[in-house]
């Protein structure tokens, strides 16, 4: 089957929407064409400086006026097969292969024709993607916008923290103190963490819907497509329902030893013996439950990075089981139910 790539409109179309299929007056993510463009720019150019994935680097290219620009490039991480993308750039820093160029007189209008085409027509850099590069670019986006909804929770400031301490309370009553800033902070972090769990559970259930309908047709596709072997796909079926019956029912765990972060904060106060003591102390708390939080914020990250790619594989995966079918009523009767029930794009 012919590979379909995708044009930065589709690409965006595509990222817009809600990975449950779901219509919303809201986008699923608020992005332009213009930052899109942006990040695509950066990666191709950063993959010809043979940037490593994950890297930020002030490099200097030559644009397509010929002038030298100094940018920070990078160069997100890609997943699947063939994470491929075709691009006006490639007319600058690529030579076409031999294939290409023999197509191209033949009168096949090859990907690169089409980019050539669009450049001319619209004056921007064109670009056409795979699916798997799509997909790499949606996780991208996501990586980028998703924390910003998701937390919601800030360190207080040290001023803040001063106002809570004195002199007086710290050497009458210490332990006592120090334990109620950290309980505060504790139950701060765990509300924050119930509301990025609702989004979990929200998820989960939405993947429970999917896997009740895909179970529920097991018989039919057993009886229709006996051709197929069904061992791999009940496993991943199962995979896929115990990894979300797992995200679901996770507890909160607090990310610090209260016995250690209170000895901590005791070795500082005694070590202290001039007239700062709680500007120092308050500097220490401030320092500690923005470390604290950074570190549950890349927990929570990779989780939800975890969820994104579980569905959207799993979700792929289904459909490239059923193209598998051999009779075409069926085959085409099992991707409409995904498509229509489950929002799920199919490249048919």
């Amino acid at each position: 089957m012919k590979e379909k790539y995708y044009n930065v409109k589709e690409a965006l179309d595509y990222i817009r929407s809600y990975p449950s299929g779901r219509i919303e007056k809201e986008f699923y993510m608020d992005i332009t064409e213009k930052q899109i463009r942006d990040i695509l720019k950066k990666d191709v150019l950063g993959q010809y400086k043979q940037l490593s994935e994950g890297e930020h680097i002030i490099e200097s290219y030559i644009n397509f006026q010929g002038d030298e620009v100094v940018e920070t490039l990078y160069v997100f991480p890609k997943f699947g097969k063939n994470p491929k993308i075709l691009s006006s750039w490639d007319n600058l820093y690529k030579k076409e292969d031999k294939l290409v160029k023999q197509l191209q007189r033949q009168g096949f209008k090859t990907p690169e024709a089409k980019i050539r085409e669009e450049f001319k027509n619209s004056g921007k850099p064109a670009y056409l993607m795979s699916e798997d590069y799509l997909f790499s670019l949606k996780l991208e986006i996501e990586r980028r916008q998703l924390p910003i909804k998701i937390f919601r929770i800030q360190p207080r400031t040290s001023s803040t923290i001063k106002q809570l301490l004195n002199e007086e309370m710290l050497e009458t009553n210490f332990e006592l103190t120090i334990n109620t800033l950290l309980e505060e902070f504790e139950r701060r972090l765990k509300e924050d963490w119930f509301e990025n769990q609702k989004l979990c559970i929200e998820q989960a259930e939405k993947v429970g819907e999917l896997l009740e309908d895909v179970r529920g047709r097991t018989e039919i596709l057993q009886s229709v497509a006996p051709e197929l072997s069904l061992d791999a796909y009940n496993s991943r079926l199962k995979e896929v329902e115990e990894f979300y019956n797992k995200l679901k029912n996770q507890e909160f765990i607090p990310p610090f030893n209260f016995e250690k972060s209170f000895n901590k904060f005791k070795k500082i106060y005694m070590n202290q013996e001039n007239k700062n003591v709680i500007s120092s102390l308050s500097n220490k708390i401030y320092e500690f439950e923005k470390y604290q939080i950074n570190k549950y914020k890349e927990k929570i990250e990779e989780q939800n990075k975890n969820r994104v790619i579980t569905e959207i594989s799993f979700k792929r995966y289904l459909v490239e089981f059923y193209k598998t079918i051999n009779d075409s009523f069926w085959r085409e009767d099992f991707l409409s139910n995904l498509e229509d029930n489950f929002g799920i794009k199919i490249n048919r």
